[in-house]
C-alpha cells in the first residue's frame, strides 16, 4: 500500500489532502481577519501552505503549518516588535484549525526587500513549538512579550528545529520526504512560485542576500 507522501505526491486526492486543505483555508481566513482587524503594515500575508514531513504511528501526517508576511520592498531591517506582534496573530489564527492535527512545528516567514510573498530578496522565519502555540492561544497570560521571551530563550544553533527566533527560510518544496497541500489554485500558483524565488534568494546570499 503506497504510504501517505506517496499518496500527496500521486495524481489522485486522499482525503487526508483534502482534511489539511480546509484547514489551511480557515486558518488563512482567520489570519487576514486578524491582520485586517489590527491595521499592521504589512503588503500581503497568508497561509501558504502545510508541508506534510512525515506520518506519525498510525500513518496520520506530521505536518508544519505556513503563514507568511510580505513586509515591504523598500524594508531592510525589519522591526522586530512588529514581526512579533505578527507571529502572534498567526499563531491564534493557526492554533485552532490544527490543534487535533499531528504538528511538528509551525513557521512564520517573512519576506521582506521585495513586495510580494514569494517574490523578495530576503525570506526569514520564527518556528514555534506546538505546545507554545497551545500556549499563547489558551493562556490569557501568555503575551506576545513572553512567547518572544520563551522562543529566544530556547533557541540554539540549529535552525532547523523549533523554536527558532529568527533564522533562514526553509523551501519544503525542494525536500525529497515532504510534500506542500496548498488550497485553491491561487495557493498553489503561490507554491509554485515559491521555489523559484526561494532560488533568486539563494543567488543573492552569495552577495550577502538571504535564503529561502
Amino acid at each position: 500500500m503506497p504510504s501517505l507522501l506517496e499518496r500527496l505526491l500521486g495524481d489522485d486526492t486522499p482525503d487526508e489532502q483534502v482534511d489539511l486543505e480546509s484547514r489551511q483555508s480557515d486558518a488563512d481566513e482567520a489570519l487576514r481577519d486578524a491582520v485586517d482587524r489590527g491595521g499592521y503594515d504589512v503588503e500581503d500575508c497568508g497561509v501558504t501552505g502545510v508541508a506534510v514531513v512525515n506520518e506519525g504511528p498510525d500513518g496520520e501526517p506530521v505536518v508544519v503549518p505556513i503563514a507568511r508576511f510580505s513586509l515591504g520592498e523598500d524594508v531592510e531591517n525589519p522591526d522586530l516588535d512588529l514581526v512579533w506582534k505578527l507571529v502572534g496573530e498567526a499563531a491564534g489564527a493557526l492554533q485552532a484549525p490544527f490543534d487535533d492535527v499531528f504538528v511538528r512545528h509551525f513557521d512564520v516567514q517573512f519576506t521582506f526587500d521585495g513586495d510580494e510573498l514569494f517574490e523578495a530578496q530576503e525570506c526569514r522565519r520564527v518556528a514555534l513549538t506546538d505546545n507554545l502555540v497551545d500556549r499563547y492561544a489558551t493562556d490569557a497570560g501568555f503575551d506576545v512579550a513572553a512567547l518572544r521571551d520563551a522562543v529566544e530563550a530556547a533557541d540554539d544553533i540549529d535552525d532547523e528545529i523549533a523554536p527558532v527566533a529568527w533564522g533562514e527560510c526553509k523551501d519544503y518544496s525542494r525536500t525529497d520526504d515532504a510534500a506542500i497541500v496548498v488550497a485553491g489554485t491561487a495557493a498553489a500558483a503561490g507554491a509554485s512560485a515559491s521555489a523559484a524565488s526561494c532560488a533568486g534568494a539563494g543567488a543573492a546570499a552569495g552577495a550577502g542576500g538571504g535564503a529561502c
